[in-house]
């Protein structure tokens, strides 16, 4: 926990916008995917399960993993698997190979994640400050110029060599980031499994519910605005990106938020103005009001896994750090699963608008959860 500067903290950060940049390719190259392959919606979306599988899983023992051989070894070996499954994924014409690369890749994702938040953890500790929305803001921004630098590159050069490149360049930010990141995880666990404490388990809820949120209007904000606001397809997508764009800026504001004001109040505030922002998407029936609450949502959104993935470390009763993150995490990410599929059957079985109704009462459900912590 010692001599923890600003090289870790710079670090860390470089990790994030490594984690971005593998899920902006990744969200490029699946049309190419699916052309190749020459399967049906329904037939990706279960090889895309694989993915949500080998990420869930491999979330489960990182925790342990990162204690046990540090946080540099597993972000080396989590961005290198990564790497791997991106070349393999964008030329392999065999849906097996496909499917086990794809279960490889959310594996390595999973890992990532995990052990990033874990070394996010430790450098906040280290520093005495408020540093993960900050970490956060770099994975919402390598995401979106990830997408805008692989956009560019397809209007140049085919989907293969664009792999080639953010692989390469992925390869560069590692090679920038090892020095600097560390070589243990946190305690090593006595036992296998340890109850988590109360306020431990409804950060994980927390966590949960913003996942879900975060999940369901990435993937189904644009076809709101096509099918209940008529807007005309190629402008549907601003929706998304509003939503992203403002996510990133309010995390890069959320440290010096999370100094000003307490954990209740920020996830009080910031559940109100998600809600506020979904009601008047849905509920203002006209296009400018539908994209001033998806950017008033993804305000809302963007602090509430960064808070909950700080304070995990802070309330992690006799946990090790490495296990009470790796946990909150776990749990949150079931989310990104559970959401999007979920939000598909109601809304077949009724409506986007009640769909996203339901969404909008599921966060209120964290203004409620925020009154156990001062």
């Amino acid at each position: 926990m010692n001599n923890i500067s600003l090289r870790h903290r710079i670090s860390t950060y470089t990790g994030y916008i490594i984690l971005g940049f593998a899920f902006g390719m990744w969200a490029m190259l699946v049309p190419f995917v699916k052309d190749r392959l020459l399967i049906d919606k329904a037939e990706l979306g279960l090889l895309l399960l694989q993915i949500a599988f080998g990420a869930v899983i491999s979330m489960f023992f990182t925790g342990l993993t990162a204690a046990k051989i540090g946080c540099r070894k597993t972000v080396i070996l989590s961005t290198s698997l990564i790497i791997i499954c991106l070349l393999v994924l964008s030329v392999s014409g065999s849906i097996f190979i496909m499917a086990v690369f794809m279960f490889l890749f959310g594996v390595g994702l999973g890992m990532l994640d995990v052990t990033l938040n874990i070394q996010g953890a430790l450098v906040e500790e280290g520093m005495k400050k408020h540093l993960m929305a900050g970490f956060h803001s770099m994975y919402s921004f390598g995401v979106f110029f990830g997408i805008l630098i692989v956009t560019y590159l397809l209007k140049h050069f085919t989907h293969i060599t664009a792999v080639y490149i953010i692989t390469g360049l992925i390869f560069l930010l590692l090679v920038f980031s090892i020095p600097a990141l560390l070589n243990y995880g946190g305690e090593v666990p006595q036992k296998l499994f340890i109850k988590p404490t109360r306020i431990l388990f409804i950060l994980g809820m927390i966590c949960f519910i913003a996942f879900v949120a975060e999940g369901v209007i990435l993937d189904w904000s644009a076809l709101f605005m096509q099918e209940v606001r008529k807007i005309e397809p190629q402008y549907a997508g601003y929706s998304f990106s509003l939503f992203y764009i403002t996510m990133g800026i309010f995390r890069l504001l959320g440290d010096k938020i999370a100094d000003k004001f307490s954990i209740k109040n920020i996830l009080f505030a910031s559940s109100l103005t998600a809600v506020a922002g979904i009601l008047i998407m849905l509920y203002i029936p006209y296009h400018w009001a539908s994209f001033l609450g998806f950017t008033l949502a993804g305000a809302g959104l963007a602090n509430m896994v960064p808070v909950t993935i700080s304070a995990s470390g802070r309330y992690k009763g006799n946990m090790p750090l490495s296990i009470a993150v790796s946990a909150v995490a776990t749990i949150g990410y079931f989310g990104t699963l559970f959401g999007p599929s979920v939000m598909g059957f109601v809304s077949e079985m009724t409506n986007l608008t009640t769909a996203f109704t339901l969404i909008a009462a599921s966060i209120l459900v964290i203004a409620f959860l925020s009154k156990g912590f001062k």
